[in-house]
């Protein structure tokens, strides 16, 4: 049976994460409820807490399929096969937000830090960064593993993408900025912590730079933690240093150079490893 993250509401404009409604659960009525639907196909679907009240997804309503061409089954049966196979389906079932691809800007409707954290950073951004190491090769340099390679995932926009496009060294998204004309979008960055360091109540964490760029990191590229998110996070701030890590952000290019956004340490960055 296919999962999903999002679903379509009434005439709500953007898709509602599984999360959301699990937050709000008591807000919705069982007429309320009848009321999802699958982003890509328009079927009716229903929401699910998990069987310990821990998994919130959206899945098939009982007796009703998809659409006949719609992509979700398809997300899933990708994954036949292949090692993982279970532990993977709420990985490749995560509709990504449409601004995963360097030519998309983010939503025009989320410009503030706050807007932004709240629209594309929460609780489904943590499980997906998390299950993502599944599929890394610990023993090369974690690498997406060879047999992962193909894998895509669905976008709100109706399209895929490839897992190897969206992880990108500091370098590669620095070219795509340039390329693109500098607008924002969403990524994400495989890079090791340098330094951090507090600049007028913010953070900001410096990743390493080298010039023969064997790995993908000839170019300066930061981290960056607003003031007002700081609080929430200075206790996990030492948990990156040193560190090899993944984090799910939002890429930019401003005055101070090329950045990412970073509103949640336990949301956006898993760690790869840690050196001594």
């Amino acid at each position: 049976m296919s999962r999903m993250t999002h679903a379509r509401y009434r005439n709500e404009t953007e898709p509602i994460s599984a999360f959301d409604v699990d937050d709000n659960y008591d807000l919705y009525s069982e007429e309320d409820r009848r009321e999802f639907r699958c982003i890509f196909c328009d079927s009716q679907i229903q929401f699910s807490r998990g069987k310990a009240h821990d998994d919130p997804h959206f899945k098939n309503w009982p007796l009703k399929e998809h659409g006949e061409n719609c992509k979700v089954p398809n997300s899933i049966k990708q994954l036949e096969g292949k090692k993982n196979e279970v532990e993977l389906q709420t990985l490749v079932s995560t509709i990504l937000p449409r601004a995963m691809r360097p030519s998309v800007s983010i939503s025009p409707g989320a410009k503030t830090h706050k807007d932004k954290a709240k629209r594309y950073v929460g609780k489904q951004t943590r499980k997906f960064i998390y299950d993502l190491k599944n599929v890394l090769d610990s023993k090369n340099r974690f690498a997406v593993d060879e047999e992962y390679k193909d894998l895509t995932f669905l976008t709100e926009a109706n399209d895929e993408v490839k897992i190897e496009d969206i992880i990108m060294t500091q370098d590669k998204i620095i070219n795509a900025l340039d390329s693109n004309g500098g607008q924002g979008f969403i990524c994400i960055l495989k890079g090791t912590v340098s330094k951090v360091k507090e600049a007028k109540g913010s953070y900001i964490v410096d990743m390493t730079k080298s010039k023969n760029g064997i790995y993908g990191n000839s170019k300066g590229f930061k981290l960056y933690m607003p003031y007002d998110f700081v609080s929430k996070n200075e206790s996990k701030m030492n948990s990156i240093k040193n560190s090899l890590i993944i984090c799910y952000g939002i890429a930019s290019k401003t005055d101070y150079g090329y950045q990412m956004d970073l509103y949640s340490i336990k949301n956006q960055v898993a760690v790869l490893m840690t050196f001594t």
